[in-house]
């Protein structure tokens, strides 16, 4: 049997003028960490913000639950472009049905690379929101 299973993450402190529409001076510094996922379920782990020091508090899926998700939204991303396919067809084949079906293309077609997008990105790691402090954090997958 393997050892526990872990995911690196890091934690980011956004400073600036992040909330206001105009400025695009956004600043950020990270801390790495090492979460140990649960065995089955989820458990909430306490970090600590590197510039800051704010408690943030993040919530760790295990490898089963994480691995269910992520195929879910890769099913998620090819059943929508399937029903984009159909429902072009319908458009093309029946003028009643035109409007009906572009739109269900376009909302097909954008939701195939959405969903696909997050089914490659998610890692089971989720930033549980807080009040005052928690705010203007972020948890990233750490790569490589």
């Amino acid at each position: 049997m393997r050892g526990p299973k872990t995911v690196n993450v890091a934690v980011r402190h956004v400073s600036g003028d992040a909330g206001r529409r105009r400025t695009r001076a956004v600043s950020w510094a990270a801390r790495e960490f090492r979460l140990v996922r649960p065995a089955e379920g989820r458990d909430r782990v306490e970090l600590e913000c590197p510039v800051c020091t704010a408690a943030v508090l993040a919530e760790v899926a295990d490898h089963a639950r994480t691995r269910r998700v992520r195929s879910v939204w890769a099913a998620v991303s090819v059943l929508s472009l399937l029903v984009s396919v159909a429902a072009l067809g319908y458009a093309v084949h029946d003028p009643g049905l035109f409007s009906a079906g572009v739109c269900l293309a376009v909302v097909g077609l954008v939701m195939a690379p959405t969903a696909w997008v997050r089914s490659r990105h998610h890692i089971g790691v989720a930033l549980l929101d807080g009040p005052g402090p928690r705010r203007g954090h972020r948890i990233v997958p750490v790569r490589g």
